[in-house]
């Protein structure tokens, strides 16, 4: 008898960079990842960006052809868990949702603009997968928008930092038409030794047993260097003599070098530029290549989907101790909002999001540490601006525009530019947390008032105990709330348990509500 397997999972992962595009497919194969198929294309997107963020119509419809092309690649794939990021260009192209709903008519799976910290927490990631790290390290990843630095204990990332100077950015800035001079390569590197000046103090202690670079740029000077030296070992000199050779070739159309891509070629002064002030602002005497980058950071986060998990959760605990969150209180508003939410989140199709639900709740209080007045605006500001780790920029914004909707007036401002369908779906998400948050408002919980939630055409309906203890301060909450959710289109509706519309007992005076709900 023959034994049967079940089907292997496969990963996708992309990563769309200002310079290049990246494709790796993988499958798990007794517990570990195999590498089925890597694939690049120089789309040099962050070319098409000009002075105002504005990416142009050529710089997307080159992205999107090698997203047509990549789709070709694993559409046939059953099951494949596949994951997009986007880095700097996208992070700062204004009209990015252009090139993002396009994208999703080309692949059915949402685009993640990651921050630059999450781009450099996934870069040190892909690196620890890629190979054994010291007790103490330091990752420069410099790509086509922006350059990561990274340090880290072990596998562990520590400090995560994000520079405005990239390759293909820098190249646009300081080597116009090619032109290799002594004064465009000082114009560079002054450019990029302010970046690396804003570094915290951590970063110039000169403690780490291993200095690692990675992705093309870092790959392509190494692979000049091993021309001229024999071996890949980075050092200031041999970076200061590659720049001597870049200058005498005078114009780019006269560097050759044999193992290195043309295509690379042309960014390379620029990446150097770079690479020699992180050589000489932070006390760097040597540097290896790791052929570890963002999409392998991505790809195995992507198949420990618990372990990604994990980390938002983590993160989501350390904001609510940074910012002294009452946890007991957290906690009794997460527990009935996902009650809530239970109850409605087939019929509004909203199971993607319960912990996008789950996270607003632990986290909705926060701005209570700068001012209990307007705790919703400054907890969304928090939000906004803070550094979270496994959040994308999308799920950070969600998070932010629920906080700053659960109580009080709604904001319809930071509803407004949505698309239709996740306008509908985060006010759907705002009305249960607002619920949630009244049921125990006063720190006294009445779930007991709620007894369930059900879905009608153009909202909610509650349905409310018929018992003989007074609810009507909490009807009165109710009768605001109806107001305040009807500014949303959100139409709430109110009945007994015994089958009595309790719409107009909300507007009568105690006595009658305790007749009705007697």
């Amino acid at each position: 008898m023959v034994a049967t397997h079940s089907q292997p999972r496969h990963f996708v992962a992309i990563d769309m960079g200002s310079n290049s595009f990246h494709l790796v497919i993988a499958r798990e194969q007794d517990g570990s990842l195999q590498i089925l198929h890597k694939e690049k294309q120089q789309v040099q997107l962050a070319t098409g960006l000009n002075a105002q963020n504005i990416l142009s119509m050529d710089a997307i419809e080159r992205g999107l052809n090698c997203l047509r092309d990549f789709n070709q690649r694993f559409s046939n794939l059953d099951q494949a868990q596949v994951r997009l990021v986007a880095t700097h260009t996208l992070r700062v192209a204004k009209n990015r949702e252009q090139f993002i709903e396009a994208a999703l008519s080309i692949m059915p799976y949402p685009v993640e603009v990651i921050s630059g910290h999450e781009e450099a927490r996934l870069i040190y990631n892909g690196i620890a997968q890629s190979q054994v790290l010291a007790k103490h390290n330091i990752v420069i990843d410099i790509g086509g928008g922006s350059t990561e630095v990274v340090l880290g204990q072990k596998n562990t990332p520590t400090h995560l930092s994000s520079l405005r100077c990239g390759c293909v950015s820098f190249n646009e800035r300081f080597f116009i038409d090619g032109q290799i001079t002594p004064a465009s390569f000082r114009a560079a590197q002054s450019a990029a030794d302010k970046q690396f000046a804003s570094l915290s103090k951590e970063y110039f202690s000169g403690d780490w047993d291993l200095v690692l670079g990675s992705s093309g740029t870092v790959k392509a000077i190494c692979e000049a260097i091993q021309e001229e030296h024999g071996d890949e070992i980075v050092t200031l000199p041999r970076l200061k003599q590659l720049k001597l050779k870049l200058i005498r070739c005078g114009h780019i159309s006269q560097v050759q070098f044999a193992n290195v891509d043309d295509k690379r070629t042309a960014i390379l002064p620029a990446g150097l530029a770079i690479l020699i002030s992180f050589f000489r602002r932070l006390p760097i005497s040597q540097l290896e290549f790791s052929p570890g980058a963002l999409r392998e950071g991505v790809l195995y986060e992507l198949a420990k989907i618990g372990q990604y998990q994990d980390i938002r959760h983590r993160t989501v605990d350390s904001i609510a101790q940074l910012y002294h969150v009452d946890i007991p209180h957290a906690t009794k508003v997460r527990d009935t909002a996902m009650a809530l939410f239970e109850q409605v989140a087939d019929e509004w199709g909203l199971r993607p999001h319960a912990r996008l639900l789950a996270y607003a709740a632990t986290l909705h209080e926060i701005g209570l540490h700068i001012n209990s007045k307007a705790l919703h605006k400054h907890g969304a500001y928090i939000i906004s601006n803070s550094d979270l780790p496994g959040f994308s920029e999308a799920l950070q914004q969600d998070l932010a525009r629920l906080i700053a909707n659960h109580r009080k007036k709604p904001n319809e401002l930071l509803l407004a530019e949505l698309e239709p369908n996740h306008k509908l779906t985060l006010i759907r998400l705002v009305c249960l947390l607002r619920l949630a948050v009244l049921v125990h408002l006063g720190r006294i919980a009445k779930a007991l008032v709620l007894e369930k939630i059900q879905v009608i055409p153009d909202g909610l309906m509650l349905v409310l105990p018929s018992y003989k203890r007074k609810i009507s301060l909490f009807m009165k909450d109710l009768q605001r709330e109806q107001k305040q959710m009807a500014t949303l289109g959100m139409q709430l509706r109110f009945v007994s348990s015994l089958g009595i519309t309790l719409d107009k007992a909300i507007e009568a005076k105690d006595d009658t509500l305790n007749t009705v709900t007697n």
